[in-house]
């Protein structure tokens, strides 16, 4: 995978306005993405895409299209009442810089500052009052104020890497699988309203779009927690702030993880319980699906700064290597139940080995 392709990839998707129940420029970029690789897409009814290459593929890797931010309720003159929706804490917000964008072409309307939020009883933001130096008008949506996209040697700092690196990850995965040729495919699925409680995720899971069968990974940049670091690779994913996630999907991760390294000594991957925030996984695994995930190290989740709210920032080399190590557990997911039973044999020699001590010893 050439670096420039993905280089390209992220310089032209990270700057692009989205919001959740506003995703509607980023969508209209995958699409063209797809079509232009030559691969198969369908929308649903809700606004996810599920793309896919291969014959009924039974792995499907999953990101979401949508970042924290807000939507227009009410606006006059250069004052504007807005809905906030994502998890950002309430500290960041007075005095924040935001900018506000139009709800269809997605183009640049105002920008201005947070004057005042109000919370719910969870102490939550879900309202904000705007100071702008332009007119807006309800419908129109909006996020924080930042470079959209800005490289720092192997660092992309972006208004929004969470989803939109995930999303950019699955696209180069698809494009791999393709120009390879090969029988093995994958589905990708972009879904909407992920930050603002799964929204888009539920819809796909009730449509019944994807077959029970189908393995689940969620692909997500995901805050940078101890044991964990920007430039150490992908993270396998253990579960996260919900839930813990499959044994069997964590078994057949860290085996292919490994081969590849044996055949790459370039390739480093990480694991860990990334609960920093709860992913698509979960949901997913709540509706009877195996699931797990692979996490991008994030710098500054959803744009929380140590003191004030700052650009997102993940690495180029966990970046490719999430879609390295997605390519290949693609290509090895029929030997998906291999790395369980392996493990199943190993643990089960000791018996072979000790276990007629137990009875001879006379303990009992």
């Amino acid at each position: 995978m050439p670096r420039s392709e993905l280089l390209s990839l992220l310089e032209r998707l990270l700057p692009l306005a989205t919001a959740p129940f506003h995703e509607r420029v980023v969508g209209s970029f995958l699409c063209d993405e797809l079509k232009n690789a030559g691969l198969d897409f369908t929308i649903d009814e809700h606004g996810n895409i599920v793309a896919a290459y291969g014959d009924e593929p039974s792995l499907a890797c999953v990101a979401h299209m949508d970042h924290p931010g807000f939507e227009i309720a009410d606006a006059s003159g250069t004052t504007a009442e807005a809905l906030w929706f994502g998890g950002v804490d309430a500290k960041y917000f007075s005095g924040a810089r935001v900018i506000v964008y139009d709800r269809d072409s997605g183009a640049p309307r105002a920008r201005g500052v947070v004057r005042k939020i109000t919370k719910n009883a969870l102490g939550r933001v879900e309202k904000m009052s705007l100071r702008l130096d332009g007119s807006v008008a309800p419908g129109d949506f909006g996020t924080w104020n930042l470079a959209p996209f800005r490289r720092q040697g192997k660092l992309i700092h972006t208004k929004g890497a969470d989803d939109l690196v995930g999303c950019a990850v699955i696209l180069m995965l698809l494009k791999q699988l393709k120009e390879r040729g090969v029988k093995t495919g994958a589905r990708a699925v972009f879904t909407r309203a992920e930050e603002q409680g799964f929204i888009g995720t539920l819809a796909m899971i009730r449509s019944g779009a994807l077959p029970p069968s189908t393995k689940i990974i969620s692909v997500e940049a995901s805050k940078a927690l101890p044991g964990v670091i920007l430039g150490g690779g992908p993270v396998i994913r253990l579960g996260d702030r919900a839930s813990m996630f499959d044994h069997r999907m964590v078994f057949f991760m860290d085996r292919v993880a490994r081969e590849l390294q044996k055949k790459d000594r370039r390739f480093r991957s990480q694991r860990r319980v990334m609960d920093g925030g709860t992913c698509e996984a979960t949901p997913y695994q709540l509706n009877g699906y195996v699931a797990g995930g692979i996490a991008i190290p994030l710098h500054n989740y959803h744009n929380q700064g140590k003191t004030k709210i700052g650009a997102e920032a993940v690495h180029l080399r966990d970046v490719e290597g999430a879609v390295r190590l997605l390519v290949e557990l693609a290509l090895r997911i029929e030997d998906f139940d291999a790395a369980t039973e392996e493990t199943r044999a190993r643990i089960e020699s000791g018996w072979e080995k000790y276990g007629a001590r137990l009875i001879s010893d006379g303990f009992s």
